[in-house]
This record gives structure tokens, C-alpha cells and sequence, in this order.
């Protein structure tokens, strides 16, 4: 999803075996690609390095405006692998973990975050969209924040960012029950910013929305997205205290027990089999 292909470049990417984070840098614009259909772009360890690390460097980049995220193949993304996590115990959910520095830098970036939805948002998938500024989606595309079946507590501080807004008891719904959120009840709520019948539709109305964004003054876009930005408690706090719940829990032997029931087979981000 680039603007003009004559200045389009990849790179860096992670890959391998473990997937990969195709980056796409068109001017002012970066597009980051999961790139992991197979596996319904389930995020390891490394992935979640190398998405930080684009982030990160786009938004220390004064040329680059705007930053899309989205999903090769059916899904946009299934949750964490959890072989991957189960592979770095030590890694995955440290506190100074490549997750935590991945949701850390969506929080604090000054560049306009945008994510095309097509098909599942299950776990971190769901939660890191929180953080966008706008979200497009498919009519077929779903959240779904699947932790507490996995016997982990939610993470990006959607334990603060959801009550907050949505309210207690809608927030407690979707976070303690699991359940499945229709692009268009996400809509909705406020979680999807608009629904499109098919990808074509949503990377068209995408595109469109990116360059309306980039012919924008530029010092009074990042003025306004600055005020934008969530006052208050401090989401780094909350997911420092989600990321040090969810490494205490996976210690006992009901959530040693969950996770390594979903681990070790092909991840179907339809039944929420990520986190």
C-alpha cells in the first residue's frame, strides 16, 4: 500500500522460519506488512524486535508523515505465538521484553499510526490497535481480546485504555468472557473507525484517507495528534503491571497447562487460539 511506487523500497525485514515484518517505505509513508499468513501472522518474539525497531525508526524519521500497519493473507493477527513464547520464557515477557518496547513505541510515537483490518484481530492483535489513531476494517475482520481463557491478563494497557473508553462494564465483557467483536459492533463502539465490504474497498478508502492525511498542514496534523493523545494514568505503568501479571501467571500450572493445549499445532485466529 504505497503512493507512488517509483520511490518504493523493503527493508529491513525480520524472516525465517519465524516469520517476517515486511516494511515498505514510500516518502512520507511506511507501511508495515505481517507478513506470516500460514500461521494467521501470529507475532514471536523476534517479530515483535522488528516491529519496535520500525516504529521506532520511522518515527525518527522527520520525512516520514504517516505509518500503516496490516496483515498478509486472511488474517491481520492472530495473537502471540505461542510456541515462540513458550520457546523465550525469559524473553517474551520481561519487562524490558520486544513486545513491551513494540507497544511502548505505538504509544509514544508522534507519527499518525493507521491499521488496515482484514480478517482477525485476536489478542495483541485486538489490544495494540488501542493505539492507532485510525483503524479500517473488512465487514468479515473481528476483535477479540482471548487472555483470560489462556490464563494471562490482557496487554498495550487495554486494562486501562478500554475502561476508559468504553466503560467498566462493557470493558470487563470483552476482556473477562472473550468474546468475539464484529468489525461493525467494533464500529460501533468506537474501536473500528469505518467498515468496508472487501480488502479492494479497504485498501482504496485507505490510500485515499493516507493522502488526505499527508496533504494536511503538517505542523498543526502533529499539533492536533499530540492533543490527541491519552492523559492520565500512564498506559506504560499499566502494561509494565499487565506484562509482570501475565509472567506470574504463567508460572502456575493452570496457565502452564492452557497455553501448551493451544501450543504446538497450526494457529487458527478464528477460534482465538493467540493472545
Amino acid at each position: 500500500m504505497t503512493l507512488d511506487s517509483t520511490v518504493r523500497f523493503v527493508g529491513p525485514s525480520a524472516s525465517g522460519p519465524a516469520g517476517e515484518i515486511r516494511v515498505d517505505h514510500a516518502g512520507p509513508l511506511v507501511t508495515l506488512t505481517i507478513n506470516r499468513p500460514e500461521r494467521g501472522n501470529a507475532l514471536t518474539v523476534a517479530m515483535y524486535r522488528a516491529l519496535a525497531d520500525a516504529v521506532a525508526k520511522a518515527d525518527a524519521d522527520p520525512g516520514v508523515r504517516v505509518i500503516v500497519l496490516t496483515g498478509a493473507g486472511q488474517d491481520f493477527c492472530s495473537g502471540n505465538d505461542l510456541d515462540d513464547f513458550l520457546a523465550h520464557p525469559g524473553t517474551a515477557l520481561a519487562l524490558s521484553s520486544p513486545v513491551l518496547e513494540f507497544h511502548k513505541a505505538v504509544l509514544r510515537t508522534n507519527t499518525i499510526l493507521v491499521a488496515a483490518v482484514d480478517g482477525a484481530a485476536v489478542g495483541s492483535g485486538a489490544t495494540a490497535l488501542l493505539h492507532f489513531d485510525l483503524v479500517y476494517a473488512t465487514r468479515r475482520s473481528h476483535l477479540q481480546y482471548a487472555f483470560v481463557d489462556l490464563g494471562v491478563v490482557p496487554d498495550a494497557g487495554a486494562s486501562l485504555l478500554l475502561p476508559r473508553r468504553l466503560g467498566p462494564q462493557r470493558a470487563a465483557q470483552l476482556l473477562l468472557l472473550g468474546e468475539r467483536l464484529s468489525a461493525a459492533q467494533a464500529a460501533q463502539l468506537g474501536l473500528v473507525t469505518e467498515v468496508f465490504e472487501s480488502r479492494e474497498h479497504l485498501e482504496t478508502r485507505v490510500a485515499a484517507r493516507v493522502a488526505a492525511l499527508l496533504a494536511a498542514p503538517e505542523a498543526a496534523l502533529k499539533a492536533t495528534h499530540a492533543l490527541l493523545r491519552p492523559t492520565g494514568a500512564d498506559p506504560v505503568l499499566r502494561m509494565s503491571a499487565e506484562t509482570a501479571t501475565s509472567a506470574r501467571l504463567l508460572g502456575t500450572a493452570d496457565t502452564a497447562a492452557r497455553i501448551a493445549s493451544r501450543a504446538g499445532g497450526p494457529l487458527t485466529a478464528r477460534d482465538g487460539s493467540g493472545s
